[in-house]
């Protein structure tokens, strides 16, 4: 239906909604390929931001290597599936972001969420897309309650 209405872009996630828990590698790349094959038989060229949730069910303080390897078979498999991007959000350390930069077949995507990352950290780092998710609007929304009770008082 997204295809019938002319969108040409998703992000697509791993994570199973309203559980703490992925699809399957398996199970991912399955979903990844049928949307391929609906884009590519109708003739668009939709480019699928596979996402995975990997570092957003840990605590950032917590991040192992494991977790880095866990995203980088997905990053491999979904590429393969048919995904023309990764995004990779809760993902704050550099070491691991510049790793994921240089081992994906595909592009990555960061979310802004931490201090310690900066457009030119991240784009050093290789990354591809830079996502700054409901933050902005959060900021404008703190900020619009602030000045209206203001004015009101």
């Amino acid at each position: 239906m997204l295809i019938d209405i002319g969108i040409v872009g998703i992000n697509f996630e791993d994570q199973i909604i309203g559980k703490n828990s992925l699809y399957s590698i398996e199970k991912q790349c399955t979903r990844i390929a049928a949307i391929r094959k609906a884009a590519t038989e109708k003739s668009m060229p939709l480019f699928i931001n596979a996402r995975t949730d990997i570092f957003l069910q840990t605590d950032p303080s917590n991040h192992t290597k494991i977790h880095l390897e866990e995203a980088l078979a997905r990053a491999i498999a979904y590429a393969d599936a048919g995904a023309d991007g990764f995004f990779v959000p809760g993902l704050r350390n550099m070491d691991y972001i510049t790793t994921l930069c240089t081992l994906s077949p595909i592009p990555i995507n960061i979310l802004m969420n931490s201090e310690d990352l900066s457009v030119k950290r991240l784009k050093d780092a290789g990354v591809a897309r830079i996502s700054y998710g409901e933050s902005p609007f959060l900021h404008v929304m703190k900020t619009l309650k602030e000045n209206t009770f203001s004015a009101l008082l």
